[in-house]
């Protein structure tokens, strides 16, 4: 058993969640379940009452991001040996309540398993070992770091989705690739990839990165936040209404926004990420991300962007794209950003 919080590389296992159900050994298992997926994805349930491992459901969205959600599994919990498994079943906002709780659970537990049920998971927040809980009102204000041993890819789990869903996911694999990789970039450009390519080149590239700065000290792990600064103002402005695929991908428009007013992001680049990251929905998009920011005030948006964890003595910070596979973080003055009344481009 290694302490918590140390980095380690995730084992991938691709498969049926019933088979891979049989790499539980004997140690105590807890799992924390997303109460849809028990009811849509029934074996789920019976692969685990096969080996007795004791069932917390739960309901997701960003509402489970509670530190009172948090003891209440602890307190469920409460007769398990540290020497545990947790096993994380759903997708963010499970994920997040897991990993916080198994770093926690008297002081870490043996093993955390993630197991992503949605796509948006898959490529991101089933890797790289955060997790995080909302307090008054800002996301993610308090979190850890704890890696997981293990994260199993069941395939099975993403054909309930909806197309809105699995666009999530591939909002995510597109922002590692505009960001990491511009051969990835152009190849998917050029012919859309399947959803389990998304996935799996997705989750290497943030594994690249996680690898090279897993506490974010060095300065590298921050790419993973193009399209997150105005993302998380998405989510919060609305409620969590909006879906984080979904935030993020608004969230990335303001980012080439910003950029190209800064100078840093060519108009050329703009235009060939927008098409092919949103291709005949850029329109759409576009009139969604203006109507989200319309709701709220300048001043409200503007301490949101001052209170995101980017941002450092309230100077807002965002990372943005010189060119595919090319970026870089900046402090960026207010009068460059897309704040309500100002309006974003539409085409």
């Amino acid at each position: 058993m290694t302490g918590p919080g140390r980095y380690r590389r995730a084992a991938e296992c691709w498969g049926r969640f019933d088979a891979l159900a049989r790499r539980l050994d004997a140690t105590p298992t807890l799992a924390l379940v997303d109460a849809r997926v028990l009811r849509l994805h029934p074996q789920v349930g019976q692969a685990l009452a096969a080996r007795r491992v004791q069932v917390v459901a739960l309901s997701a969205g960003e509402a489970v991001k509670s530190l009172a959600r948090v003891e209440a599994v602890a307190r469920a919990a409460s007769g398990l040996p540290r020497s545990s498994t947790v096993l994380a079943v759903g997708g963010g906002t499970i994920g997040d309540v897991a990993t916080v709780f198994a770093h926690l659970f008297k002081r870490g537990v043996g093993r955390l398993v993630q197991v992503p049920t949605t796509t948006l998971a898959a490529v991101d927040s089933s890797v790289g070992g955060k997790g995080a809980v909302n307090v008054g009102g800002v996301k993610n204000a308090l979190g850890v770091f704890h890696f997981a041993d293990e994260a199993w890819l069941c395939p099975e789990l993403f054909e309930t989705l909806s197309s809105a869903q699995r666009r999530e996911g591939r909002f995510e694999a597109w922002k590692m690739a505009v960001t990491l990789d511009a051969a990835t970039f152009r190849r998917w450009a050029a012919e859309s990839p399947s959803d389990e390519e998304a996935i799996r080149r997705g989750r290497a590239l943030k594994e690249h990165v996680v690898a090279r700065d897993p506490y974010e000290t060095r300065g590298l792990r921050v790419v993973l936040n193009f399209g997150h600064t105005f993302g998380h103002v998405v989510e919060t402005v609305t409620g969590f209404r909006v879906r984080h695929g979904e935030a993020v991908g608004l969230g990335l428009l303001a980012a080439l926004d910003v950029g190209q007013r800064l100078g840093v992001t060519p108009p050329a680049v703009v235009a060939e990420v927008e098409g092919a990251v949103f291709g005949a929905r850029l329109a759409a998009a576009r009139r969604r991300l203006a109507a989200v920011l319309a709701q709220a005030s300048r001043d409200e948006v503007l301490r949101l962007l001052a209170a995101d964890k980017k941002s450092e003595g309230g100077a807002i910070r965002m990372v943005l794209l010189k060119s595919p596979g090319r970026w870089v973080t900046a402090e960026v003055p207010t009068r460059v950003l897309p704040l309500p009344g100002r309006g974003s481009r539409s085409r």
